[in-house]
């Protein structure tokens, strides 16, 4: 099997990349949820699981040196 390799900076912006999309994400679904009348229990648990995620992946971006602005 051929190996691909990779630098440390192409790591690290692929890395980037990720988290910028997947932070952009969670923002929608907390728009979305925002935006609902009533959350089921199921619906509550999940916008506090999408909070607690997106916190984490945006400390993590800002250690990649990312600028979500």
């Amino acid at each position: 099997m051929d190996k691909v390799e990779i630098d440390g900076d192409t790591a690290d912006r692929i890395v980037v990349c990720s988290l910028r999309e997947t932070i952009n994400y969670l923002r929608n679904d907390i728009k979305y949820l925002k935006k609902k009348k009533r959350l089921t229990e199921c619906q509550k648990q999940e916008f506090a699981d999408v909070v607690s995620a997106l916190d984490h992946l945006e400390k993590t971006f800002d250690f990649y040196g990312g600028n979500l602005k």
